[in-house]
Parts: C-alpha cells; sequence; structure tokens
C-alpha cells in the first residue's frame, strides 16, 4: 500500500512540474491589439481624472505596444487589454456615471 501511495505522489509531482510552453500572440492579433491600445490611451486621456501615465500600459506608441504583444504569451496580452478595458469602464462611470 505504501508503495501505492508513493507512486501515485510521485506521478502527481512529476505531472505538476511539467506545464506546456505559453502560447504567444500572433501578428494578426497584436496588430489588433496595439490597435486597440493607442484607442484606449487617447480615450484614457479624454475622460476627465482618468489619466495617470503614461506608462508601459498607458501611451501611443503603436510599435511598443506591437513589439511587446509579439513577444509576450498570448494569455498576457489579453489580461493587459482586459485591464486597460476594465480601467476605461471605471473611470468614465465615475466620470460621467456611465461607461
Amino acid at each position: 500500500m505504501h508503495r501505492t501511495i508513493f507512486a501515485l505522489a510521485a506521478t502527481a509531482i512529476g505531472l505538476a512540474s511539467f506545464s506546456l510552453p505559453a502560447v504567444a500572440a500572433d501578428p494578426g492579433y497584436c496588430h489588433h491589439y496595439a490597435d486597440l491600445a493607442v484607442w484606449q490611451f487617447h480615450r484614457n486621456l479624454a475622460i476627465p481624472g482618468c489619466f495617470h501615465g503614461p506608462d508601459a500600459r498607458w501611451n501611443a506608441n503603436w510599435s511598443g505596444h506591437y513589439g511587446w504583444c509579439l513577444g509576450a504569451p498570448w494569455e498576457a496580452a489579453r489580461a493587459e487589454d482586459a485591464r486597460r478595458g476594465e480601467r476605461l469602464h471605471e473611470c468614465s462611470f465615475a466620470a460621467f456615471g456611465h461607461p
């Protein structure tokens, strides 16, 4: 019985240490990502009291956004896109009472 438990534990540890490599975002998605990031930056500037930058997330450097996206895992690019969208929603609601 102890051998079975040990074997199961060893298998679980082996599987836990195995991870698939992150899938990089493709150029088509990154083009869209950069377009949207620049648009979101300008939208951020237009909402009173919203802008707190520029920084890596909030800027008008299309090439910088595109290049970052190409080197990032797809999930990280989607998360950045979503975080900017959430921030714009929060700022718009605070400034205007609606998104």
